[in-house]
């Protein structure tokens, strides 16, 4: 009997024993297999312990690391931190440089160490610098927010140029910054990079700071730097404060709040992720941005798209690219845990509120073209809405951007796309009766500027040839107009043009169709052409090409997001690093 126990007993512990393996192995399967290693110059203790209150909250749940770039000791603890990641089942390591700029002698420093361990095997992936992040500019935009409204001049102060030549290439970074983030012209933006210490040409560039700090009458100064902050009384700022003339004004603000950073971080990750070759495209969020009107109007495009929202993560953001609302589209999809978005501008030109939307996630300032002059007074759309809590009188701010931790990217504008072609050809034939008789008039809102109109006319002719050669070529003739539909004089000329075509096409038994080339809807030919007989087709939205359209530019806008935009390191400058000191 005892012994009839005993082995009961050890069946039951080595049963128990096999679950709690079991139940273990996903726990194991879930380590994650890339490794991120966050790299930022080591600023001294309370610099130090803000940086590493944002990495702890990026951190959770991944396999990260952060390594604080000292002087040549730090290559022995990059090397302690690899192994951590590794041990834990990293095969990738993602570098997230939390640098202001890639010439920072520093970041310099560690990418050669970084280079000879990819020599020995260890994958890597790169995200740019964090000042090349439109992020960044938001980060300075915000901060500017409290300058005096007064301030006509801005001079940004960088730290850690490792020579002559890195402190002019990170003076133009910190001058285009500028130009993103405030509403100045570029004549009134100047920047100053402080040396880091025992490098060449450092009193002379030190010399060159102080010039500039002490010219900076009526300016705003703002630090612009991960620089030494060992606590709040020895800090960067202390070694320039008393250079500043009177009527100066230093902003002495962090660089960025805690959650900024924990932004940055989750967004350059992200980045990188999308663009490796096992990345997963099926949680790339959409919104479909596109002219809005009353319940109806609206409910007909989203029942047009909503077999693709079980594809995709799906928000709508009807409006003029209206800041605000696209906005709300973007949070929508972040609470659907999408992992990157696309926004779908469903107009009828490509260039149709482009440069707006650009603007709002930030693509202009990554695109690497140069700032818009007048900075955020050159905000197209932006209809003045404020989307961040300040007003439009703050001052030399630039209008806020939307900031998100997804990678984002814009495509769209119907343009003369075969797609829609087909669709205005099947519109045409549903109310076509008699084709050899038939006259198509494809019509259009227009533009009041001439040359802008004329742009709409040749698009119609493009889709009118294209409507000849699949199909449409049994019709009598083809011919296209615009309404103009918002400018009275030429829309009262306009008009009667139609008029004539409509009656035209009437003679000999002939009949006008006229066939809108408009996103949704038919627009309002019925009282333009009151008393003339023409049939009356439908918009894109109302065939099933239009939801074939939208599903391929989300394509496109997916290979936009995984493009390859990571950056392997340049060589470093060859500096003398070994004596670098706070």
């Amino acid at each position: 009997m005892v012994l009839s126990q005993s082995r009961w007993l050890r069946s039951l512990v080595a049963v128990l024993f096999l679950i709690v393996a079991v139940v273990a192995l996903p726990a194991a399967a879930q380590v994650p297999a890339n490794g991120v290693l966050v790299i930022t110059p080591d600023r001294g203790f309370l610099g130090n312990a803000e940086i590493g209150d944002a990495f702890r909250t990026f951190a959770q749940g991944r396999n990260a690391e952060l390594l604080y770039v000292t002087d040549a000791r730090s290559e022995a603890v990059l090397d302690t931190r690899l192994a951590a990641l590794r041990a834990r089942g990293a095969r990738t390591v993602t570098v997230l440089p939390l640098f202001v700029s890639a010439q920072e002698a520093r970041w310099q420093q560690a990418q050669g160490w970084l280079q000879a361990r990819q020599a020995q095997g260890v994958t890597m992936a790169y995200a740019k610098p964090y000042g090349a992040s439109y992020l960044a500019v938001e980060d300075l935009s915000a901060r500017l927010r409290d300058a005096s409204a007064h301030g006509q001049r801005l001079l940004l102060l960088g730290y850690g140029a490792g020579s002559a030549a890195a402190a002019e290439a990170m003076r133009s970074e910190l001058r285009r910054m500028g130009g993103f983030a405030s509403t100045l012209a570029p004549d009134a933006i100047d920047a100053t990079v402080y040396p880091e210490r025992r490098v060449p040409d450092a009193e002379a560039l030190r010399a060159r700071f102080s010039a500039a700090v002490r010219a900076a009458q009526g300016a705003v100064v703002v630090p612009v730097a991960l620089a030494p902050r060992a606590d709040t009384m020895m800090e960067f700022t202390g070694w320039f404060a008393s250079d500043l003339p009177k009527d100066a004004q230093l902003l002495a603000s962090p660089l960025a709040t805690t959650d900024a950073l924990v932004q940055w971080m989750q967004r350059a990750f992200a980045q990188v992720a999308l663009q490796q070759p096992a990345a997963d495209s099926s949680r790339i969020g959409v919104v479909a941005l596109t002219h809005g009107a009353d319940w109806f109007w609206n409910d007909a495009i989203e029942q047009a798209l909503a077999p693709l929202a079980s594809r995709h993560p799906l928000a709508f953001a009807f409006s003029m690219a209206d800041p605000p609302t696209v906005d709300r589209a973007v949070r929508e999809l972040e609470r659907a845990n999408a992992q990157a978005v696309v926004v779908v501008r469903a107009f009828g030109m490509a260039d149709s509120f482009r440069s707006d939307v650009d603007r709002m996630l930030g693509l202009d300032v990554e695109s690497g073209a140069a700032p818009a002059a007048h900075g955020g007074h050159a905000m197209g759309g932006m209809h003045g809405m404020d989307m961040g809590g300040h007003g439009m009188e703050a001052g030399i701010a630039a209008a806020p951007r939307i900031r998100s931790a997804l990678p984002m990217a814009t495509v769209g504008g119907v343009d003369a796309d075969p797609l829609f072609a087909r669709a205005l050809l099947a519109n045409a034939l549903s109310v076509s009766t008699d084709p050899a008789r038939e006259t198509i008039i494809l019509t259009a809102h227009g533009q009041g500027e001439d040359a802008a109109n004329q742009r709409w006319l040749d698009l119609l002719e493009s889709l009118a040839s294209q409507m000849r050669a699949i199909g449409g070529d049994h019709f009598h003739a083809f011919r296209v107009a615009t309404w103009r539909e918002d400018w009275p004089d030429k829309n009262k000329l306009a008009v009667a043009q139609v008029r004539a075509m409509v009656e035209e096409a009437g003679r000999d038994g002939g009949r006008a169709l006229v066939v809108p080339a408009r996103i949704n809807g038919r627009g309002a030919a019925d009282r333009y052409l009151a008393g003339l007989d023409f049939g009356w087709s439908q918009g894109f939205v109302q065939t099933p090409y239009f939801a074939q359209w939208f599903e391929k530019e989300i394509g496109k806008g997916r290979e936009v997001l995984q493009a390859p935009a990571a950056v392997e390191p340049a060589a470093p400058a060859a500096v003398d690093h070994s004596h670098m000191q706070h």
